[in-house]
């Protein structure tokens, strides 16, 4: 995967109060688009642009230094991008490629962009099916500064999905920028239930659809559901022992993620010994940041590392 600068302050300003896939729901595995990181230079999508090896206003050129495309331009990358030279007017399609999806599944549609030009930060917008989505946003005003932005989708009854990412520039100066990682993920819910179908010892399990308030130990109350088939596994396998773990992403401080990870294992502790579950059988245990499993370097990263699990320690 390649290194990009990850610039969280607009993240995390824009979706504090919402999640990269909605809470309880997780990115799949599978990235949809084809060639996303460019790496396979032009093929497997669309574009109003022009692709050539100088700079002029609607033209594009796949790179891996945007100093090739313009010595006016800053921008690099661990790999190929597309350099676009931005044209004047709305809703001009810079890429965009068909993808076939469920119905009535939630996707996670993002892409990472860089400012190439100290003028004029890029307008983009994703658009799926011709409906635009969301709010436009901007490229970071200094240069070379990797930003990741998203949207979420529902399908309805959708079956194909024609996903593109647009230029809404206003002007005729400016509007320079890199893009690259496209990716468009079904957003998947987790089963408990599956996984407690063959319990074993040292088997770990995520309880993705246990919830908490915003940088809080309260649990939610859509959590009791899977909370309660939890406590009804235990009821039904009485020797059965476990360690509850929290974990978080690497934003904040190191003491303050531990001690927020130990709060929300403990208070899930409480809530299976308030329904009767011996406290001799129960571990709980708060790992802060130390066990990320994916990559805090994006936001579906961040998302998949917060989260709670148990793990068996004894049949």
């Amino acid at each position: 995967m390649k290194r990009l600068l990850l610039t969280l302050g607009f993240c995390l300003h824009m979706f504090l109060l919402y999640s990269q896939c909605p809470e309880g729901l997780i990115t799949g595995e599978h990235n949809l688009i084809k060639n996303g990181d460019f790496e396979e230079d032009k093929i497997n999508f669309k574009t109003d642009y022009i692709q050539d090896s100088v700079a002029i206003a609607g033209k594009y050129f796949i790179v891996s230094d945007a100093k090739t495309f313009c010595k006016c331009f800053t921008g690099t990358g661990d790999g190929k991008f597309l350099a676009v030279d931005g044209s004047v007017g709305a809703n001009k399609i810079v890429w965009q490629q068909d993808i076939e999806v469920k119905a009535n599944t939630i996707y996670f549609f993002s892409a990472w962009a860089s400012n190439l030009y100290p003028v004029y930060p890029a307008v983009l917008q994703f658009s799926i099916n011709g409906e635009l989505l969301g709010k436009a946003f901007h490229t970071s005003e200094k240069q070379n500064i990797w930003e990741q932005f998203f949207v979420n989708w529902h399908s309805g009854t959708n079956t194909m999905a024609t996903i593109t990412l647009v230029s809404q520039n206003p002007g005729s100066t400016g509007n320079d920028f890199g893009l690259d990682r496209m990716k468009f993920y079904a957003c998947e819910r987790a089963s408990l239930q599956a996984g407690l179908e063959a319990i074993e010892k040292g088997k770990v399990i995520e309880l993705r659809n246990v919830l908490f308030e915003r940088a809080s130990a309260q649990i939610i109350s859509t959590s009791y559901q899977e909370l309660d088939q939890l406590v009804k596994c235990l009821h039904e396998n009485p020797l059965v022992e476990i360690e509850i773990a929290g974990h978080t992403d690497n934003v904040g401080k190191e003491d303050d993620n531990l001690k927020l990870s130990q709060d929300r294992a403990n208070a899930i502790g409480e809530y299976l010994t308030e329904k009767k579950i011996e406290p001799n059988r129960l571990v709980m245990k708060g790992y802060g940041e130390q066990n990320p499993i994916d990559t805090n370097d994006t936001l579906e990263g961040h998302q998949k590392n917060r989260r709670v699990e148990f793990k068996i320690t004894k049949l």
